[in-house]
């Protein structure tokens, strides 16, 4: 048996509860992510905007112990902190989140740092750290993923790309996001908050694999 917390360990539970996820397309966290993560989230999707800070989740991802998201990885690490930064976003604490993020010098940070500011929204910010990002590892599974979300379902024309994606591209969805958020169409902005889920969910699971190897 594995011990609780090993980097096998959280590998294994990352990649069972990812594919369940998949499978059923559902996007709160406690079907995407193991229950001691989940308690430390809202259940709700995050706005394409700032929206408001989900103040009753402060005070645990305060006293949270590392290990829930970094396994017996080094909870110093970059990676470990860029989970951080993700949790603290999803959240909506956008400063917070932007503290931590803007001190991480890697591919993973620059990600969040450019979602904090997709969302802000300051779209020109958000590009520049995009730039920064590269042509990243996991653009060919997001890809997928976003084909993924998008098969079978009736899209709105804005949205329409994201069915053929094969690699991704983080301005198109800067822009489709802005487009979104600022349509007053709720099905339009419902489906780019899921898209914005799913990237989140990408991302997080990546830099807590690399969190645990740390």
């Amino acid at each position: 048996m594995q011990p609780i917390g090993s980097a096998d360990s959280v590998k294994n539970v990352l990649h069972r509860t990812e594919e369940i996820a998949m499978n059923s397309l559902k996007f709160a966290p406690a079907d995407r992510l193991p229950a001691g993560l989940a308690k430390l989230l809202s259940s709700e999707l995050p706005p394409l905007g700032p929206g408001e800070p989900e103040a009753a989740f402060a005070t645990g991802l305060e006293s949270a112990d590392p290990a829930v998201w970094c396994g017996s990885g080094s909870p110093d690490s970059p990676a470990a902190a860029c989970c951080a930064a993700g949790l603290w976003l999803w959240n909506g604490f956008l400063d917070r989140s932007h503290e931590i993020s803007q001190e991480i010098d890697t591919a993973e940070g620059s990600w969040w740092h450019g979602i904090m500011h997709r969302r802000e929204p300051d779209p020109g910010n958000a590009a520049y750290w995009f730039r920064r990002v590269g042509r990243h590892p996991l653009f060919g599974s997001l890809a997928d993923a976003m084909q993924q979300l998008a098969a079978g379902r009736s899209l709105p024309a804005a949205a329409s790309w994201l069915a053929t994606v094969d690699r991704w591209d983080p301005f198109r969805f800067i822009d489709f996001c802005e487009t979104a958020r600022c349509s007053g169409d709720s099905s339009l902005q419902a489906f780019a908050q899921e898209a914005a889920a799913v990237e989140w969910y990408e991302l997080f699971h990546h830099c807590q694999q690399q969190a645990a190897d740390s």
